[in-house]
């Protein structure tokens, strides 16, 4: 294809309906395509559907190992006899480390051309980790486990998104991605009713004896069931003339690597506006456990259940945002004067970068009032369906955008938001305490409307952003091994 020869940075109508990648974001590096006689995109479809099922099932780990903590947080203050600081810091360190740990990940998946094997080494990670958990005797030697749990637990979105990557085409990843994020949501709703149940009727000790158990069935199954799906080939002029180079030269792994994608705006603006519309969600979190228990009196238990509410908010947003978005991109496919390109993702997302600040104002204030409790559940409820039909959509944009490195991307995704929420979750306390929920989330909300904007600059210029770093990274790959 004419795209793939001059290594253009936008989409056509040929590229989606052959269902050939495109090198968005060049790195000079290999390209993740697969040899006609070994390619994961060649699969039949009953296989990637094993394969979509098997890896949004283990995604499911992620969500839960951070959920099924919450509603345990009054019982383990009491347990240790130790201060709401400090639970909110367990808390934030496990948010901290659970952003942190995919740059590890996605690097090494990327780096290495693996999938598989980063996935066993995770998993076995998170189940030594939460049987630590089960038997700490202290405070600090179970926040150390945390910290163990959240990186072998992290790892799962960032390869289960390379994974995605690997086996879909452009024009089928939408309906992948709001499947995965879809399970995912299991994880964000079961664990807090899991947590809530267990706590309540056999002590905050056994969540953690089930989440080792849940990582055994899950080690089996990545074992047995998931086979290798990234391999390497060369695809343009930079990548052919650099092959004897890198022959040469081994491949040196570096889990920072990921940070130089900051250097191109459109992930930059992207990242930063996924971090303003997690604050309110993490926030909501560490919050629910002191808010309901002392405004509305619940147990444990129902706490957990509290937890529904939001949960199936965001397993709806991301379903509908992941068939959404794939509507948008058939939809200018129809028209062949019309260029393709990721940014056309975007157009999904306009009137719920609205929707969703205005449910969260409300949710803070109904609860600041301590108004009939449907009425914040209600407010939360459509809240979370807006976050994640957004962040499901801004998902796959950075994936098509940067297919090269969509591990390392995602991790990055991961990463800022966790550690700018673990840091809000740490101070959520004592900014209760001096501004009070309602304007507390009123902050929230006003940081989030200005980081909209982010969205329109990148809808406007990120195809020109992609073109001028392609370009100038092409022409120094090609000088490096021309010398």
């Amino acid at each position: 294809m004419k795209m793939a020869e001059s290594s253009s940075l936008q989409y056509n109508r040929g590229s989606l309906l052959n269902q050939s990648e495109t090198s968005i974001e060049s790195t000079g590096s290999t390209k993740p395509l697969i040899d006609s006689s070994n390619s994961s995109k060649d699969w039949t479809k009953r296989k990637n559907s094993l394969i979509l099922f098997v890896v949004s099932f283990t995604l499911v780990l992620s969500p839960m190992s951070a959920t099924i903590f919450y509603p345990a947080i009054v019982d383990i203050r009491e347990y240790f006899q130790t201060t709401e600081l400090m639970v909110d810091a367990l808390a934030a360190v496990f948010t901290l480390f659970m952003g942190t740990a995919p740059l590890f990940w996605g690097s090494y998946s990327d780096t290495f051309g693996q999938r598989r094997k980063p996935y066993l080494i995770a998993i076995a990670l998170s189940i030594f980790s939460s049987i630590v958990c089960f038997i700490s005797p202290n405070f600090w030697l179970l926040m150390l486990a945390r910290v163990l749990q959240a990186c072998g637990a992290a790892a799962m979105q960032c390869l289960g998104a390379g994974v995605i990557s690997d086996i879909y085409s452009t024009a089928e990843r939408g309906r992948a991605y709001g499947i995965y994020f879809l399970v995912y949501n299991f994880g964000e709703i079961g664990g807090p009713i899991i947590g809530g149940y267990l706590t309540e009727y056999f002590g905050w000790r056994f969540i953690f004896l089930f989440l080792s158990i849940f990582g055994v069935i899950l080690f089996i199954m990545i074992f047995f069931c998931l086979p290798e799906t990234l391999h390497y080939q060369s695809t343009n002029l930079s990548t052919t003339l650099s092959q004897s180079s890198q022959e040469r030269t081994r491949t040196k792994f570096n889990p920072l690597s990921s940070f130089k994608l900051l250097r191109h705006p459109n992930v930059l603006l992207i990242i930063l506006y996924i971090s303003s519309i997690w604050l309110t969600t993490v926030t909501d979190y560490i919050i629910i456990p002191r808010i309901y228990s002392s405004q509305y009196h619940v147990s444990s238990f129902v706490i957990g259940l509290i937890f529904l509410v939001p949960g199936v908010g965001f397993m709806i947003g991301s379903i509908i945002g992941g068939k959404y978005s794939d509507y948008i991109i058939s939809k200018f496919t129809l028209n062949e004067e019309k260029e393709i390109y990721p940014e056309i993702r975007l157009k999904s997302v306009w009137f719920i970068c609205i929707l969703v600040p205005i449910a969260f104002l409300a949710y803070g204030w109904f609860l600041e009032m301590n108004s009939k409790i449907y009425w914040p559940l209600i407010s939360i409820f459509i809240g979370s369906f807006g976050t994640l039909f957004i962040v499901s959509i801004l998902s796959v944009y950075l994936v098509d955008s940067n297919q090269n490195n969509c591990a390392s991307v995602i991790a990055l995704s991961e990463f800022v938001p966790a550690f700018i929420g673990g840091l809000c979750q740490l101070i959520s306390f004592p900014l209760q305490n001096a501004l009070g929920v309602g304007w507390m989330f009123t902050l929230l909300v006003a940081i989030n409307s200005l980081c909209s904007l982010l969205i329109i600059i990148v809808y406007l210029k990120g195809n020109y952003w992609r073109i001028k770093y392609n370009t100038i990274n092409s022409i120094s790959n090609i000088s490096l091994n021309l010398i």
